[in-house]
C-alpha cells in the first residue's frame, strides 16, 4: 500500500487529492495511514462493504474533474496521470482511459503485461495481452472496451451520466466484474475507452487472494455471477441471437473446463444468477431506453475476433482442398 501512495506523490502531475476508503481492515492499515500519511482524506468502514460501494464513496467525496480509482496493489510510473490525462481530454467523447499495466511477479516489476484494456470477445471479459511478454504488440493509441478496475481513469461527466439509481459502481455486483458492467454501460451510452500505451503503471494482481482457497472460489462464484448479470443488464438481445452458437459454444467450454478441473462448484453459478435477476432486469429496462449506439457497433467488440479466426481457418481448408 506505501509503494502505491508514494508512486501517487511521485506524479509530474501534481493537481491531485488522494482519498482512501478502507473497507473494514484489520490489519493496522488504518493506523499506519493516519500516522505516516495524516494529510490523506481517510474514510473508514467499520465493515467490508465490497468494492463497487466503497469506489462509490469515494468517487462522491472526490472533487475532480478525472476519477482514478485505484487498487492498492497498483504501483504508478511517474507519468501515469499525466499521460492518462493526456489521453482523456484528446476527445470530448472519451469517458474511459486504460494504460498500460505490467504485472509484479515476487516483488519485482516485470516485462509481462498485465492488461492494456478490456477486451470482450464472445461476450466473455478478459485482459487484453494478459501474461503475454511486452514486444511492442500493444504501442499504439487505440479504442478498447474498456479500462480493467485496477487502474482506469473516468471522466465525472461520463459517471454522472451512466450513474443508475445513484451508483456509479453496480453495488448488487458487490465485487468482481463491476468494471466491465460500468465500462459496458458507457459504451451503451454512446461514451468511448481508449488505451494509451504511455502510461505506465505496475499490478501485483490477487494478492488478497493469492493464499487464501475460499476467496478463490468466491472469485469464481462471484465473478462469473456478475458476469451474467452484466450479461443480462446490458448485452443487445439481436447481437445474442445472431450470434447464439457462438455464445453457446463459448458457455460449453467454460462449464466442460471447470469440470475437468473438478470445480463442481461452478454448477452453483445459474441458481445465484437467478437470486438476484428480478433487479437486474429492472435495471436492464432503464439502460436500454437510454441506448444511444446500434448493436454493429457492440457487435464489433464481442464477435469481430472469433469471427476472422472461423473465416481464416475456412480459407486455409478451401486452399487445402483446390490443392
Amino acid at each position: 500500500m506505501d509503494d502505491c501512495i508514494e508512486s501517487i506523490k511521485s506524479q509530474t502531475y501534481k493537481n491531485i487529492e488522494i482519498n482512501i476508503i478502507d473497507n473494514g481492515s484489520s490489519d493496522g492499515s488504518v493506523d499506519f495511514l493516519r500516522e505516516k500519511h495524516p494529510e490523506i482524506n481517510l474514510i473508514v468502514n467499520a465493515q467490508n462493504e465490497g468494492f463497487s460501494r466503497a469506489h462509490n464513496k469515494a468517487i462522491i467525496i472526490s472533487s475532480g474533474k478525472y476519477i482514478l480509482p485505484l487498487n492498492f496493489d497498483i504501483v504508478l510510473a511517474p507519468t501515469f496521470v499525466e499521460e492518462m490525462v493526456k489521453a482523456i481530454e484528446s476527445s470530448s467523447d472519451i469517458g474511459i482511459v486504460s494504460g498500460k499495466l505490467y504485472a509484479i511477479k515476487n516483488g519485482e516489476k516485470t516485462n509481462i503485461i498485465d492488461s492494456s484494456g478490456i477486451t470482450m470477445q464472445g461476450m466473455f471479459p478478459a485482459d487484453r495481452g494478459q501474461n503475454e511478454t511486452d514486444s511492442n504488440q500493444y504501442n499504439k493509441l487505440e479504442y478498447v472496451f474498456g479500462a480493467s478496475g485496477a487502474a482506469p481513469l473516468f471522466n465525472r461527466d461520463m459517471l454522472e451520466d451512466i450513474r443508475l439509481n445513484d451508483e456509479y459502481f453496480d453495488e448488487d455486483f458487490y465485487i468482481y466484474v463491476e468494471d466491465v458492467d460500468l465500462c459496458w454501460r458507457a459504451q451503451l451510452f454512446g461514451w468511448k475507452a481508449i488505451y494509451t500505451p504511455s502510461a505506465i503503471a505496475y499490478h501485483h494482481r490477487g494478492v488478497t487472494r493469492k493464499y487464501d482457497s475460499d476467496m478463490k472460489k468466491d472469485y469464481l462464484l462471484i465473478g462469473y455471477r456478475n458476469r451474467y448479470w452484466a450479461l443480462i443488464k446490458n448485452a443487445l438481445l439481436s447481437n445474442l441471437l445472431k450470434n447464439i452458437l457462438l455464445l453457446l459454444i463459448v458457455e460449453l467450454k467454460f462449464y466442460a473446463w471447470h469440470t475437468l478441473e473438478r470445480n463442481y462448484f461452478i454448477f452453483k453459478v445459474p441458481f445465484m444468477v437467478l437470486k438476484g435477476v428480478s433487479r437486474i432486469l429492472k435495471k436492464r429496462i432503464v439502460i436500454q431506453k437510454r441506448r444511444k449506439v446500434s448493436a454493429s457497433y457492440m457487435e464489433n467488440y464481442f464477435f469481430n475476433h472469433h469471427k476472422h479466426i472461423i473465416k481464416e481457418r475456412f480459407m486455409r481448408f478451401i486452399n487445402r482442398k483446390n490443392w
